[in-house]
C-alpha cells in the first residue's frame, strides 16, 4: 500500500495566512487598546435641560446670566462625567470682540483640577457699565488617568448697577409707624444708611439683607426719605414730596 503527500491548497494557505494576520492584528491591540481613547474632544456640554447626555463627559451649565460691576459672581459650572479624577483642569476666561465694550476682566476664580463626579464653579469679576450685555469665552481644558478633553463655551451676561438690586420698602408708612426694610444680595451688607425723617437727619446701618430702618434708637421720627450714599441711592417714602 502506497502512501501519498498532499500538497496543501491555495485556498488553505489563503486561510493560514489570514489567520496569522488576524492573530497579529488581535495582539497589537492588546498592547495599544488602552490608549484607544485617550485624547477626545467634547463638542456636546452639559446643560441643565440636557442633564441625562451621555457624550458630555465634561459638563458644562452656566449659573448666572447677571453680575454687577466689580463683584465676584459664579457664572459657570463644570462637572467631571468622566470615570477618573482630571489632576489638570484650566480654563481662560476672556470677553468675545473686546474692542466692542467697555467691559473688562477684573479677575477670575478657577479650578486647577476636577475629580471625578464632582463639580466646580467658575468666578468672574468684571468692571462694567449698568446695562451692558458682556460675552464671555470660557476655554477648559483638562487631563488625567489618560484622559485629554477641551470644551469651549460662550456665554452672555448683563451687568447691573446696586440700584437694580437693592430694593427699599417703606413699611406702615400710611399708619404713621415710618419704618424702612431694605433688601438685597447679601455681598451689599452691611450698608451705611442716610435718613431723612420729620424730626431731622441721621445715620445708621443695616446689617443684613431684608433688615428694617426703624423708628426709635438711633432713628427719630417717622422716615420720609432713605438714601444709600456708597451707591448713589434714594428713595422717598410714598406720601412724602421732597421740596
Amino acid at each position: 500500500m502506497s502512501t501519498s503527500t498532499r500538497t496543501p491548497s491555495a485556498q488553505v494557505s489563503t486561510l493560514r495566512t489570514l489567520s496569522i494576520l488576524l492573530a497579529f492584528t488581535a495582539a497589537v491591540g492588546l498592547v495599544f487598546g488602552t490608549a484607544g481613547f485617550s485624547a477626545m474632544e467634547a463638542d456636546r456640554g452639559l446643560t441643565a435641560n440636557v442633564t441625562d447626555d451621555g457624550n458630555a463627559y465634561l459638563g458644562y451649565e452656566p449659573t448666572a446670566n447677571e453680575t454687577a460691576s466689580g463683584e465676584s459672581t459664579a457664572v459657570v459650572e463644570y462637572r467631571n462625567q468622566f470615570g477618573n479624577d482630571l489632576d489638570e483642569f484650566d480654563v481662560d476666561v476672556s470677553i468675545v470682540n473686546s474692542g466692542n465694550t467697555d467691559a473688562s476682566i477684573e479677575s477670575t476664580n478657577t479650578p486647577d483640577e476636577l475629580g471625578k463626579v464632582n463639580a466646580s464653579s467658575v468666578f468672574v469679576t468684571l468692571t462694567c457699565s449698568t446695562g451692558a450685555d458682556v460675552e464671555l469665552l470660557f476655554e477648559a481644558n483638562g487631563n488625567g488617568g489618560g484622559v485629554s478633553v477641551s470644551l469651549d463655551r460662550t456665554h452672555n451676561v448683563t451687568c447691573l448697577s446696586p440700584d437694580d438690586q437693592i430694593d427699599i420698602e417703606f413699611v406702615g408708612n400710611g399708619s404713621g409707624n415710618g419704618n424702612a426694610r431694605i433688601d438685597g444680595p447679601e455681598r451689599y451688607f452691611p450698608l451705611d444708611v442716610e435718613v431723612e425723617t420729620n424730626q431731622g437727619t441721621y445715620n445708621t446701618t443695616v446689617e443684613v439683607s431684608d433688615g428694617q430702618v426703624r423708628k426709635g434708637g438711633n432713628v427719630s421720627g417717622k422716615i420720609e426719605t432713605v438714601r444709600i450714599p456708597e451707591y448713589g441711592i434714594e428713595k422717598h417714602a410714598p406720601n412724602f414730596s421732597p421740596d
